[in-house]
């Protein structure tokens, strides 16, 4: 197989390769999309169980502070008639310090339940807000979700047929050549380059003279001193041509 039919097939792997690695950015773009509004949803779930389940001890709380402020209202009172039955400056006085030391507690327990039901009410409002945008999000995700998934089958199905039309071509290609391709490939999404005039037109870099008048014979190819790309020389009026770069895309 002479170096002209050689560029031909790697020229043709180039253009599938890069077929592939536009499809493969696709398909993740789809993917990702896709995985964030479910996995938004299901931080929106995790997050409005975890409110609710605070929202209930709240509630709890509420109601075992009602209680005992209830009961240090009737406390109150009984320590008021106390005060009232007192018989002596003794007894007068220490039923004046309970009733003061009630008063102090209840008037803390109500602003434990005023700050707790402000607290509450906050968290009410967060859920509702959550409740909506989780809403709509699943709205949002239903609607679209079934558009992505055909897209990400046609474009699976696509890359299947380039990967197949990619192993048709590998086999038309010397394995130590392919070898060398796919080892440059690992690093650069461009693994071949030509010249015409000396100048790799992967990297712009012109290459030693010798190299160059050694690949103008055409016998073998050669790798770019800088960038490290399978480069080969091409007279310059087919390198002039649009369909003769195998860098495009």
């Amino acid at each position: 197989m002479s170096i002209r039919e050689q560029i031909a097939f790697l020229e043709e792997l180039s253009a599938i390769d890069a077929d592939v690695r536009r499809l493969d950015e696709q398909l993740e773009k789809h993917q990702k999309g896709l995985s964030g509004m479910r996995s938004e949803v299901l931080a929106l779930d995790e997050r409005l169980k975890a409110d609710r389940d605070t929202l209930l001890q709240m509630e709890k709380t509420r109601g075992e502070l009602s209680t005992e402020i209830r009961q240090m209202t009737q406390q109150i009172e009984r320590s008021r008639e106390k005060l009232g039955r007192s018989r002596n400056e003794r007894e007068s006085n220490a039923a004046q310090r309970e009733v003061e030391e009630l008063r102090k507690l209840h008037r803390d327990r109500e602003q434990d339940l005023e700050r707790l039901s402000g607290a509450a009410g906050q968290a009410r409002t967060a859920i509702a807000d959550a409740e909506a945008k989780r809403a709509a999000l699943a709205g949002e995700l239903e609607g679209t979700q079934a558009g992505i998934v055909t897209m990400i089958g046609e474009l699976e199905a696509e890359r299947q047929e380039r990967q197949e039309a990619r192993t048709r071509v590998v086999a038309k290609i010397p394995p130590t050549l392919v070898r060398r391709y796919d080892s440059i490939r690992t690093r650069r999404p461009m693994a071949i380059a030509k010249t015409h005039d000396g100048t790799c037109l992967g990297c712009h870099l012109s290459v030693p003279p010798m190299m160059f008048q050694k690949m103008r014979r055409q016998e073998e190819f050669e790798q770019c001193p800088y960038c490290r790309r399978l480069l080969y020389y091409v007279p310059s009026e087919v390198a002039s041509a649009p369909s003769a770069d195998p860098s495009r895309g």
